[in-house]
């Protein structure tokens, strides 16, 4: 169902790593700083935490937000797909020979 709404599992938990992984670098300081894979995002990055605690902070609150939410989506879709895996089975017949009632209105 999740890919009804191009959602992608493998990929929405490698960013939420991602973005987990560019805050404890954040939270390393520049010095502890893995490298993105990007000379620019290396850059960028030094250059923001050398600059100002107070975007630090806040970056690091979004970095955060941004990381659960995704985490968030995943156990969501996941949870999602496994409702109506279940709802799609087909109901369970009654056994030979027994009558089932049935409500007139």
């Amino acid at each position: 169902m999740a890919e009804e709404f191009s959602a992608n599992r493998q990929k929405d938990a490698s960013v939420a790593r991602g973005l987990k992984a560019i805050r404890a670098a954040l939270d390393g300081g520049p010095a502890q700083a893995q490298p993105t894979g990007s000379p620019k995002a290396d850059a960028a990055l030094r250059c923001f935490v050398a600059e100002s605690s107070d975007n630090h902070e806040r970056m690091d609150q979004l970095l955060e937000r941004a990381a659960g939410l995704l985490d968030a989506l995943v156990a969501g879709r996941d949870e999602l797909d496994g409702a109506l895996a279940l709802a799609d089975r087909p109901a369970p017949q009654a056994p030979a020979g027994v009558v089932v009632e049935q409500a007139h209105g």
